[in-house]
Protein backbone atom coordinates (compact mmCIF):
# COMPACT_ATOMS: atom_id res chain seq x y z
CA UNK A 1 0.00 0.00 0.00
CA UNK A 2 1.54 3.84 -0.84
CA UNK A 3 0.22 6.71 0.76
CA UNK A 4 -0.50 10.08 -0.71
CA UNK A 5 2.73 10.93 -1.64
CA UNK A 6 3.65 7.37 -3.35
CA UNK A 7 5.99 6.06 -0.44
CA UNK A 8 5.48 2.60 0.59
CA UNK A 9 2.98 2.77 3.62
CA UNK A 10 4.00 0.96 6.67
CA UNK A 11 0.89 -0.11 8.54
CA UNK A 12 0.72 -3.74 9.04
CA UNK A 13 -2.34 -5.61 8.37
CA UNK A 14 -3.15 -7.49 11.57
CA UNK A 15 -4.88 -10.56 9.99
CA UNK A 16 -1.24 -11.26 9.03
CA UNK A 17 2.59 -12.05 9.65
CA UNK A 18 4.07 -12.31 13.57
CA UNK A 19 0.58 -10.71 15.34
CA UNK A 20 -1.88 -12.95 13.47
CA UNK A 21 0.93 -15.81 14.42
CA UNK A 22 0.92 -15.20 17.94
CA UNK A 23 -2.91 -14.56 17.87
CA UNK A 24 -3.53 -18.07 16.24
CA UNK A 25 -0.87 -19.66 18.36
CA UNK A 26 -2.55 -18.14 21.57
CA UNK A 27 -6.33 -19.65 20.26
CA UNK A 28 -4.66 -23.01 19.71
CA UNK A 29 -3.43 -22.86 23.40
CA UNK A 30 -6.88 -22.13 25.21
CA UNK A 31 -8.73 -24.36 22.54
CA UNK A 32 -6.41 -27.78 23.95
CA UNK A 33 -6.45 -26.65 27.55
CA UNK A 34 -9.85 -25.97 27.92
CA UNK A 35 -10.38 -29.08 25.48
CA UNK A 36 -7.92 -31.85 26.97
CA UNK A 37 -9.02 -30.51 31.09
CA UNK A 38 -12.68 -30.97 30.46
CA UNK A 39 -12.72 -34.33 28.20
CA UNK A 40 -9.85 -35.72 30.67
CA UNK A 41 -12.47 -34.97 33.65
CA UNK A 42 -15.42 -36.27 31.74
CA UNK A 43 -13.99 -39.51 30.90
CA UNK A 44 -12.31 -40.56 34.37
CA UNK A 45 -15.51 -39.30 36.03
CA UNK A 46 -17.36 -41.50 33.49
CA UNK A 47 -14.57 -44.97 34.30
CA UNK A 48 -15.14 -43.99 38.40
CA UNK A 49 -18.47 -44.26 37.75
CA UNK A 50 -18.82 -47.17 35.96
CA UNK A 51 -15.86 -49.20 37.76
CA UNK A 52 -18.14 -48.03 40.94
CA UNK A 53 -21.67 -49.29 39.99
CA UNK A 54 -19.98 -52.29 38.47
CA UNK A 55 -18.70 -53.53 41.95
CA UNK A 56 -20.48 -55.89 43.64
CA UNK A 57 -22.31 -54.41 46.96
CA UNK A 58 -19.62 -55.69 49.24
CA UNK A 59 -16.80 -54.38 47.59
CA UNK A 60 -18.72 -50.79 46.25
CA UNK A 61 -16.62 -49.26 49.60
CA UNK A 62 -13.21 -50.93 48.30
CA UNK A 63 -13.65 -50.12 45.07
CA UNK A 64 -14.69 -46.25 45.83
CA UNK A 65 -10.83 -45.91 47.90
CA UNK A 66 -9.12 -47.55 45.04
CA UNK A 67 -10.81 -45.30 42.15
CA UNK A 68 -10.28 -42.35 44.37
CA UNK A 69 -6.73 -43.08 44.72
CA UNK A 70 -6.10 -43.78 41.20
CA UNK A 71 -8.16 -40.92 40.15
CA UNK A 72 -7.56 -37.56 42.03
CA UNK A 73 -3.55 -38.10 41.64
CA UNK A 74 -3.80 -39.09 37.51
CA UNK A 75 -6.48 -35.96 37.39
CA UNK A 76 -3.93 -33.53 39.32
CA UNK A 77 -1.33 -34.12 36.64
CA UNK A 78 -3.17 -33.69 33.78
CA UNK A 79 -4.14 -30.35 35.07
CA UNK A 80 -0.61 -29.70 35.85
CA UNK A 81 0.76 -30.73 32.59
CA UNK A 82 -1.62 -28.66 30.82
CA UNK A 83 -1.84 -25.24 32.80
CA UNK A 84 2.09 -26.10 32.40
CA UNK A 85 1.98 -26.01 28.76
CA UNK A 86 -1.16 -23.23 28.86
CA UNK A 87 1.50 -20.96 30.32
CA UNK A 88 5.01 -21.50 29.46
CA UNK A 89 5.58 -19.59 26.78
CA UNK A 90 3.47 -16.93 28.01
CA UNK A 91 6.06 -16.52 31.25
CA UNK A 92 9.44 -17.13 28.67
CA UNK A 93 7.88 -14.18 26.32
CA UNK A 94 6.95 -11.70 29.95
CA UNK A 95 11.49 -12.70 30.94
CA UNK A 96 12.08 -12.24 27.58
CA UNK A 97 10.55 -8.25 27.18
CA UNK A 98 11.52 -7.83 30.70
CA UNK A 99 15.30 -9.30 30.01
CA UNK A 100 15.63 -6.57 26.72
CA UNK A 101 13.95 -3.63 27.96
CA UNK A 102 16.37 -3.92 30.85
CA UNK A 103 18.91 -4.15 28.52
CA UNK A 104 17.46 -1.37 26.08
CA UNK A 105 17.65 1.20 29.27
CA UNK A 106 21.49 -0.23 30.34
CA UNK A 107 22.06 0.79 26.79
CA UNK A 108 20.69 4.41 26.77
CA UNK A 109 22.07 5.69 30.68
CA UNK A 110 24.48 8.14 30.46
CA UNK A 111 27.05 7.18 32.83
CA UNK A 112 26.70 11.12 33.75
CA UNK A 113 23.27 10.87 35.35
CA UNK A 114 24.37 7.93 38.04
CA UNK A 115 28.12 8.66 38.51
CA UNK A 116 29.53 10.38 41.66
CA UNK A 117 30.18 14.05 40.94
CA UNK A 118 33.99 14.84 41.56
CA UNK A 119 32.73 17.45 44.15
CA UNK A 120 31.59 14.19 46.19
CA UNK A 121 34.58 12.54 46.04
CA UNK A 122 36.53 11.61 48.80
CA UNK A 123 40.12 11.20 47.94
CA UNK A 124 43.86 11.56 49.29
CA UNK A 125 44.98 14.31 46.80
CA UNK A 126 49.05 14.53 46.53
CA UNK A 127 51.21 17.55 46.38
CA UNK A 128 53.07 19.00 43.61
CA UNK A 129 56.19 17.70 44.85
CA UNK A 130 54.85 14.70 46.25
CA UNK A 131 55.46 11.23 45.29
CA UNK A 132 52.88 8.64 45.86
CA UNK A 133 55.84 5.70 47.19
CA UNK A 134 56.11 7.38 50.08
CA UNK A 135 52.99 8.31 51.16
CA UNK A 136 52.57 6.25 54.53
CA UNK A 137 50.23 3.68 54.88
CA UNK A 138 48.86 4.82 58.30
CA UNK A 139 47.86 8.58 56.51
CA UNK A 140 45.82 6.69 53.58
CA UNK A 141 44.17 4.62 56.52
CA UNK A 142 43.31 7.69 58.87
CA UNK A 143 42.43 9.38 55.84
CA UNK A 144 39.46 6.00 55.24
CA UNK A 145 38.79 5.87 58.79
CA UNK A 146 38.04 9.72 59.71
CA UNK A 147 35.24 9.43 56.76
CA UNK A 148 32.12 9.34 58.13
CA UNK A 149 30.73 6.84 57.54
CA UNK A 150 34.51 4.92 56.83
CA UNK A 151 35.01 4.28 53.20
CA UNK A 152 35.89 1.11 52.25
CA UNK A 153 37.91 2.55 49.23
CA UNK A 154 40.29 5.77 49.08
CA UNK A 155 40.98 6.90 45.30
CA UNK A 156 44.75 8.52 45.13
CA UNK A 157 45.15 11.41 42.83
CA UNK A 158 47.60 13.36 41.55
CA UNK A 159 48.09 16.95 41.63
CA UNK A 160 46.74 17.16 38.18
CA UNK A 161 43.30 15.80 39.20
CA UNK A 162 43.92 11.97 37.55
CA UNK A 163 43.57 9.00 39.85
CA UNK A 164 46.71 7.17 40.15
CA UNK A 165 45.68 4.27 42.39
CA UNK A 166 42.54 3.03 44.77
CA UNK A 167 43.26 1.62 47.85
CA UNK A 168 40.47 -0.37 49.47
CA UNK A 169 40.52 -1.25 52.94
CA UNK A 170 40.38 -5.32 52.03
CA UNK A 171 43.63 -4.53 50.36
CA UNK A 172 44.93 -2.81 53.24
CA UNK A 173 44.29 -5.69 55.36
CA UNK A 174 45.76 -8.60 53.77
CA UNK A 175 49.09 -5.98 53.22
CA UNK A 176 49.16 -5.35 57.14
CA UNK A 177 48.56 -9.34 57.68
CA UNK A 178 51.28 -10.45 55.09
CA UNK A 179 53.81 -8.11 57.01
CA UNK A 180 52.35 -9.99 60.38
CA UNK A 181 50.82 -6.73 61.47
CA UNK A 182 47.59 -4.76 61.67
CA UNK A 183 46.13 -1.99 59.81
CA UNK A 184 46.80 0.38 63.37
CA UNK A 185 50.19 -0.74 63.43
CA UNK A 186 51.33 -0.63 59.88
CA UNK A 187 54.48 1.22 59.05
CA UNK A 188 55.10 0.69 55.52
CA UNK A 189 54.66 2.97 52.69
CA UNK A 190 52.70 3.13 49.69
CA UNK A 191 55.85 2.34 47.80
CA UNK A 192 56.25 -1.24 49.99
CA UNK A 193 52.57 -2.01 48.64
CA UNK A 194 53.31 -1.57 45.35
CA UNK A 195 56.92 -3.12 45.41
CA UNK A 196 54.52 -6.84 46.23
CA UNK A 197 52.93 -7.34 42.43
CA UNK A 198 49.52 -9.28 43.79
CA UNK A 199 49.23 -6.31 45.88
CA UNK A 200 50.16 -3.79 43.05
CA UNK A 201 47.80 -5.50 40.38
CA UNK A 202 44.93 -4.52 43.14
CA UNK A 203 45.68 -0.86 43.46
CA UNK A 204 45.61 -0.72 40.23
CA UNK A 205 42.77 -2.68 38.66
CA UNK A 206 40.79 0.94 37.68
CA UNK A 207 39.16 1.53 34.65
CA UNK A 208 38.25 4.81 32.76
CA UNK A 209 34.99 6.17 30.45
CA UNK A 210 34.64 9.12 28.55
CA UNK A 211 31.72 11.47 29.65
CA UNK A 212 29.67 10.53 26.62
CA UNK A 213 29.90 6.77 27.43
CA UNK A 214 26.97 4.94 29.05
CA UNK A 215 26.17 2.77 32.15
CA UNK A 216 26.93 -0.69 29.38
CA UNK A 217 30.16 1.04 28.31
CA UNK A 218 31.59 1.02 31.92
CA UNK A 219 30.13 -2.30 33.16
CA UNK A 220 32.28 -3.68 29.59
CA UNK A 221 35.04 -1.79 30.80
CA UNK A 222 35.19 -3.07 34.24
CA UNK A 223 34.33 -6.64 33.48
CA UNK A 224 37.24 -6.62 31.19
CA UNK A 225 39.75 -5.59 33.97
CA UNK A 226 41.09 -8.25 36.40
CA UNK A 227 39.66 -7.55 40.14
CA UNK A 228 38.45 -3.88 38.72
CA UNK A 229 35.84 -2.80 41.20
CA UNK A 230 35.97 1.20 40.11
CA UNK A 231 35.60 3.12 36.65
CA UNK A 232 36.95 6.76 36.66
CA UNK A 233 35.13 9.60 33.99
CA UNK A 234 37.23 11.47 32.43
CA UNK A 235 36.38 13.97 29.34
CA UNK A 236 37.95 11.30 26.76
CA UNK A 237 38.33 8.37 29.06
CA UNK A 238 41.92 8.41 29.49
CA UNK A 239 43.47 7.56 32.48
CA UNK A 240 45.95 11.06 32.44
CA UNK A 241 42.78 13.56 32.08
CA UNK A 242 41.30 14.64 35.78
CA UNK A 243 38.57 12.75 36.69
CA UNK A 244 35.09 14.18 36.79
CA UNK A 245 32.59 10.97 37.83
CA UNK A 246 33.26 7.67 39.87
CA UNK A 247 31.65 4.38 39.40
CA UNK A 248 32.14 1.93 41.77
CA UNK A 249 31.04 -1.62 41.35
CA UNK A 250 28.06 -1.51 44.32
CA UNK A 251 26.94 1.89 42.65
CA UNK A 252 26.42 -0.29 39.01
CA UNK A 253 25.13 -3.43 40.57
CA UNK A 254 22.15 -0.69 41.49
CA UNK A 255 22.10 1.31 38.13
CA UNK A 256 18.76 -0.78 35.82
Amino acid sequence: MRDAVGRASTTRDPTTGPDAQRGTDSWTRRWLAQGIVGVSVIGIVVISAVAILAAGSGNRAEMSRLVFSSVLPLLGTWVGTVLAFYFARENLQAATDSTLALAGREQATPVATVMIQEKDFVVYDLGTSDHPEAVQLSLLRQRMSGIVPPSRRLPIRSAAGNVIYVLHDSTLTAYAESQQETTETLTKTLGDLLSVPAFRELVEAIGFVSEKANVADARKVMGSIKNCNDVFVTSTGQREERAIGWLTNTLLAGVQ
